[in-house]
């Protein structure tokens, strides 16, 4: 065989290689990414509001000790469980407030000490 045409068997078998895995890639990551950040987008659009609104109702002066979930959940309009990952998200905890009732606070301004644990 001469050295052009082993040099044009090597370029054909690594360009159809390359070839399949640009396809797998653009196949496959390509949408893949386009619907993460259309997910990150519409959790933005939809849970934002109610983020800042958490947020808002947590750095109330008037409640140094937290809030109820209960108030929480009534003003942002979420299930209880979606309240908590909300909460959670914000960088908020649980925390006990008076009559047992479970109550959410801010981390920094309530952070967990050794004897919360």
């Amino acid at each position: 065989m001469t050295p052009e045409l082993i040099s044009g068997v090597i370029g054909g078998v690594i360009g159809g290689f390359l070839g399949v895995v640009g396809t797998l890639v653009g196949a496959y990551y390509g949408p893949r990414k386009l619907e993460e950040w259309r997910e990150k987008r519409a959790d933005e659009r939809l849970h934002g509001p109610r983020k800042r609104l958490l947020k808002k109702l947590l750095v109330d002066e008037r409640f140094p000790d937290g809030r109820t979930l209960k108030t929480l959940t009534l003003h942002t309009g979420t299930s209880s469980d979606e309240c908590r990952r909300l909460l959670i998200e914000i960088e908020a905890r649980g925390v006990m407030l008076k009559d047992d009732k479970e109550g959410w606070a801010l981390i920094s301004r309530k952070p967990l000490v050794d004897t919360d644990i």
